[in-house]
Parts: C-alpha cells; structure tokens; sequence
C-alpha cells in the first residue's frame, strides 16, 4: 500500500519526523553539568587498602592440598564411590544386576557382556567390526 505524494505532504507525523531530523537535540551546558554532578555524588567514596598481617601458615601435605583442588571431602567421597560403583558394575557384572534387569522387561543378550574387550583388537589395522 503506498501513499500519494499529496497525502504524504500533508500528513503531521512525517512533518514532525523531518522536523526531528532537521534539528537535531543537543543537550544543553547547564544540564550536562547537573548529570556529571548527579553521577559524581553516587559513586562510592574510594577506600584505603587494607593491609593485612602477615600470617605464617604451615605448609598443608599433597593429600590435604588435593582434597582442597577437587572440591572437599564430600566431593572426594562421591568421587571414590562412583568410581567404585563403575568397577563392580561394568568388570564384575554381578548376577543380580542381571535378574533385576529381567525384571524390569529388559532383554538380555547372553549372560554376560564384554565390555573391556582384549587388547589385540587394538593392535590390528583391520576394521574390527
């Protein structure tokens, strides 16, 4: 939909928008004085540096510093139990986790599954699948 030049002449927004770009605002001395006065009085004040003491602190032990790098105690509990969890889950393959697989309808293939193959399928160049 376009609009004739007639009506487009006589239409008071685009009057006003070329009034607007004409004179383009400037904000005035006195009120950029006042913003620059306003921002000033919100800033916070600045602050000496604190100094402190100088401590002396006995050097932890590797053990206490690695704890520490992976996250507390609590987090190297959780670490040694998931680990310890996938060790039993995934190289001995109990029994039971096999009939609480049938239970919940799952099939399994066989009775045991290999999931650390030998290392000899590595060592060929032939495609092992």
């Amino acid at each position: 939909m376009t609009m004739s030049s007639d009506h487009k002449d006589h239409d008071p927004l685009e009057a006003l928008f070329a009034q607007a770009q004409a004179e383009p605002a400037v904000p005035g001395d006195d009120f950029m004085a006042r913003l620059i006065a306003d921002a000033a009085s919100n800033q916070p004040a600045p602050t000496a540096p604190l100094h402190r003491a100088a401590t002396v602190r006995r050097r932890a032990g590797f053990l206490p510093r690695l704890v520490a790098m992976l996250g507390g105690a609590a987090a190297v509990a959780g670490l040694g139990s998931a680990a310890m969890a996938g060790l039993v889950i995934g190289y001995v393959q109990p029994d039971p986790l096999w009939s609480l697989a049938d239970g919940f309808g799952l099939e399994v293939a066989g009775e045991s599954l290999d999931l650390l193959p030998a290392f000899d399928t590595f060592l060929t160049e032939e495609d092992p699948t």
